[in-house]
């Protein structure tokens, strides 16, 4: 069984939520890893959340779905799949709720060289129910020479 190649990446997250005439972004950058294991690739990063808590998350794209997997003190699993309504789980501490994204768009392109890549997703989300807004999520992506 041949192992995985692992490639180290430095990399910008950017969030936009769009809830009727409110807006709320934010960004962070993480440095993380990005690896392929069978049919799909995985980017693996950590979030952090507080001074005290993190959470791991894990992308994994198939060429078709794009898998969101966080895992710490808040566990939540979502697909998107473009043109579809996928059913997740967000779960906190206090409450476990259900989630259904309403996918739009999903954009995967990995670093190749000295070309960045990007991942772009756009989706309607629903949490237990209640529309929690437009989300646009995008990630620019650069190999990390440094490691």
């Amino acid at each position: 069984m041949q192992k995985p190649i692992k490639r180290s990446l430095k990399m910008i997250f950017q969030t936009t939520i769009q809830h009727g005439d409110h807006t709320e972004s934010y960004e962070f950058t993480a440095r993380g890893e990005l690896y392929h294991k069978g049919s799909q690739d995985y980017l693996r990063f950590e979030e952090a959340l507080s001074e005290q808590d993190t959470v791991q998350t894990t992308m994994k794209w198939d060429g078709q779905e794009l898998t969101l997997i966080r895992q710490g003190v808040i566990l939540m699993r979502q697909a998107f799949i473009a043109g579809k309504k996928t059913v997740g789980r967000y779960v906190t501490p206090e409450a476990s709720w259900e989630t259904t994204a309403q996918t739009e768009k999903v954009f995967v392109r990995w670093p190749n060289g000295k070309q960045r890549g990007r991942i772009q997703i756009r989706y309607t989300f629903s949490l237990q129910g209640q529309n929690a807004g437009q989300h646009e999520v995008r990630l620019t992506l650069e190999e990390d020479k440094t490691k």
